[in-house]
C-alpha cells in the first residue's frame, strides 16, 4: 500500500565535472562523497552549489517530516571535502525545494521551486551565504515547478513544470524566455508531455549550439531516473528536441539507493546528485498519515 511507503533521499558530490558525466552519459566509475544523512528528521534532496574562495556552497532541500515540507539548507565544504558548516538560510511559510543557484552580474541568486506559494520567486544574496532578500522586479506569476533558468544565446530562458493538472507535475515541460533575468517572460507554451523525460532535474550544458537539459524520469516512479535533453534552435528563437528523443543517463547499481536520481547540478570540478530509497514500514506510515493532517 502506497501509505506504508515513503521516498527518501540522499544528496551526494560526484568527483567528477558535469562536462565529463555528460560525456560518457553516466555515473560508472566515478567516486561519491555522501551529504549528511538526517536520519528520522528528514532528508536532504536537491543539491545545487557553487564556489566561493575555494569553499564549495552546497544548497538543498531539508524536507522535514515533523513540519510537512521543505526549507533551504546551506552546507560548506573545504577542497578537502570535509563539512565545515550546515545552517538554514531561507525559510517560508510554503514548501521549499530545487534551490537553483547562479551568478549574474557579480551578484549571487537562487530560484527555489515553490509552488505552493502560487508563484515564482527569484532571491538575491545580500550577505552570501546566508542572507537573501527577494528581487521584487521578477516577474513570473506562476508557481513554476522546478524552474530551470539559462542565459545562452542572448537571451533568458526558463524550463519549467506546471503545477495543474496534477498529472503535469510529473510530465510536462514549458520553455519561457525573456531578455532580462526579471522578466517580463514570455511563455512559449507546452514544449513536451512525456513522463519520461520532460520534467526539469538539474542544470542545462552547454556546447555549441546544443544544450543539454537533465529531466526526470517520472514513468514507473516519481524520481526514478534521469534521461538527457538534447536541445537546439535557440539562437532561431525556437529550440527543438535534436534527435527526436532524450537519452537515458545510466546510473550503477547503488545498493543502499537503488530506487532514483532525480538532480544532476554542475558545481565546478564537481557535480551534485541526489539518490531515492523507497522506504517501508510503519514508520513511513506515521509520517504519511502527519503529512495528510498538515496539509
Amino acid at each position: 500500500m502506497k501509505l506504508f511507503k515513503m521516498d527518501y533521499w540522499r544528496s551526494a558530490i560526484l568527483h567528477a565535472p558535469f562536462e565529463q558525466i555528460i560525456r560518457q552519459n553516466g555515473l560508472d566509475d566515478i567516486d561519491i562523497t555522501f551529504l549528511p544523512s538526517c536520519g528520522k528528521e528528514g532528508f536532504l534532496a536537491d543539491p545545487f552549489g557553487i564556489w566561493d574562495n575555494d569553499k564549495l556552497y552546497i544548497f538543498a532541500e531539508f524536507y522535514d517530516y515533523r513540519r510537512g515540507k521543505g526549507a533551504i539548507d546551506v552546507l560548506i565544504y573545504n577542497r578537502n571535502f570535509i563539512l565545515q558548516e550546515r545552517r538554514r538560510v531561507l525559510s517560508e511559510n510554503w514548501h521549499l525545494s530545487y534551490p537553483q543557484i547562479f551568478r549574474y552580474e557579480g551578484a549571487v541568486y537562487m530560484l527555489p521551486e515553490a509552488y505552493k506559494s502560487g508563484r515564482l520567486t527569484l532571491y538575491k544574496a545580500t550577505s552570501f551565504p546566508y542572507e537573501w532578500e527577494r528581487v521584487s522586479l521578477f516577474d513570473f506569476p506562476i508557481g513554476a515547478i522546478d524552474a530551470t533558468p539559462l542565459y545562452h544565446a542572448g537571451r533568458w530562458w526558463l524550463f519549467w513544470t506546471p503545477p495543474a493538472p496534477k498529472p503535469a507535475r510529473q510530465s510536462t515541460l514549458h520553455i519561457a524566455l525573456a531578455e532580462e533575468l526579471t522578466g517580463p517572460w514570455c511563455d512559449m507554451g507546452r514544449f513536451l508531455i512525456d513522463r519520461s523525460g520532460a520534467r526539469p532535474g538539474g542544470t542545462p550544458f552547454v556546447e555549441g549550439e546544443e544544450v543539454f537539459l537533465p529531466v526526470q524520469d517520472c514513468s514507473e516512479t516519481y524520481g526514478g531516473g534521469l534521461r538527457l535533453l538534447r536541445l537546439s534552435g535557440f539562437s532561431k528563437g525556437r529550440p527543438f528536441i535534436n534527435g527526436g528523443d532524450s537519452i537515458p543517463l545510466h546510473v550503477p547499481e547503488m545498493r543502499d539507493y537503488p530506487d532514483g536520481i532525480h538532480t544532476l547540478s554542475a558545481a565546478g570540478d564537481v557535480t551534485l546528485a541526489d539518490f531515492k530509497k523507497i522506504r517501508c514500514g510503519l514508520g513511513p506510515a506515521l509520517i504519511n498519515i502527519r503529512e495528510k493532517f498538515l496539509k
